[in-house]
């Protein structure tokens, strides 16, 4: 009996998940900046999975990015026409992940390269000339560590991601897959304190331009998506394909562990925010200045700037005070708060 209801369950579980995740302060408060997320899905296409996200981001009016690997694409043609025609763009993935890892010799992520290029371009039909017209873009097994090696001819973007939602669950230490902790801790690595070992920054902390990684073979994907873009297109995100209007050719624009931006900001920006637990607003950045007002857990307050040792400038009640920025959750690009 279990069996037959288990659809229903998983169904209203990640519709818990999505309320859960989308608090009604999460709206830019007077936000004009950008929030361009670029959501990538790697090591397809499959039948079990790529179609119910492809259907999940046009609900959103969502753009992506699909790394194809090599020895995925027969028998998968479709689904890579239906992945271009709806806009989305294709990476180079190389044929097949062993022996072309970060460190491999050139000739081998070289051979692989070529191999996979003339494998995705027959796959096309018709869609062949919108990828011609798309910059090639190529994302290394595993992560990269440097630009694609120079080949006469070839000139593309090398990407990693910013922040890794691990879907699959190599660094989930403790948690059971089997389980919706599963689920949420894949949410909480994109959207909150990441759960996964190694991992610091959320999607928030990045802001304009994070890439985030997914994958187009894992069930749990698929679950939690409609929570995450319900989430950043409440905070005011905007879902393109890469590449980004302002990475260049022959680069790797992103390095791995590399912590956000921390440059000046957009003048005049606020964003909402939430407070995670019970906090004090303070009337400098220190922890020994004076306590100006109380906030209790789940209190509502508008980042109005921050600094650069992990303080945020808030309002709250008719107050301007600081606040730890670990004891909030801000919905939106925190890099581009200003500096005050």
């Amino acid at each position: 009996m279990l069996k037959r209801f288990r659809p229903l369950i998983a169904c209203l579980a990640t519709s818990l998940l999505i309320i859960a995740s989308v608090p009604i302060s999460a709206v830019s408060a007077n936000s004009s900046a950008p929030f361009r997320v670029y959501m990538t899905f790697e090591d397809g296409p499959t039948d079990a999975y790529t179609p119910q996200i492809l259907d999940e981001l046009a609900q959103y009016n969502a753009k992506a990015t699909f790394l194809i690997a090599g020895d995925q694409i027969a028998g998968h043609e479709d689904l890579m026409q239906r992945e271009v025609r709806e806009g989305h763009a294709l990476v180079n993935h190389l044929w097949s992940e062993p022996g072309v890892y970060a460190g491999a010799p050139d000739k081998a992520v070289i051979d692989s390269y070529l191999k996979t290029e003339d494998a995705i371009r027959a796959a096309l039909g018709d869609q062949l000339p919108r990828y011609d017209a798309q910059i090639k873009l190529f994302w290394q097994p595993g992560g990269g560590a440097k630009p694609f090696p120079v080949v006469e001819g070839v000139h593309v973007i090398s990407y990693v991601w910013s922040v890794n939602s691990d879907d699959c669950g190599w660094a989930l230490h403790g948690i059971d897959l089997d389980t919706l902790d599963f689920d949420k801790a894949v949410i909480d690595n994109v959207l909150n304190r990441p759960q996964s070992t190694g991992q610091t920054y959320n999607a928030y902390d990045y802001g304009d331009g994070v890439v985030i990684a997914f994958h187009d073979i894992n069930r749990v994907t698929g679950r939690v998506l409609p929570a995450i873009m319900s989430e950043l297109q409440s905070a005011g995100a905007t879902f393109e394909s890469l590449p980004r209007p302002w990475d260049t050719i022959d680069t790797m624009p992103i390095k791995l562990g590399v912590p956000p931006n921390g440059g000046d900001g957009q003048a005049g920006l606020s964003l909402s925010a939430v407070a995670l637990e019970a906090a004090k607003i303070r009337s400098t950045p220190e922890r020994n200045h004076n306590v100006i007002a109380s906030v209790p857990a789940n209190a509502t307050l508008t980042a109005t700037g921050r600094n650069r040792k992990g303080w945020i400038q808030v309002q709250y009640e008719g107050q301007v005070g600081w606040v730890l920025g670990s004891l909030i959750k801000i919905y939106g690009p925190i890099p581009s708060l200003p500096l005050a």
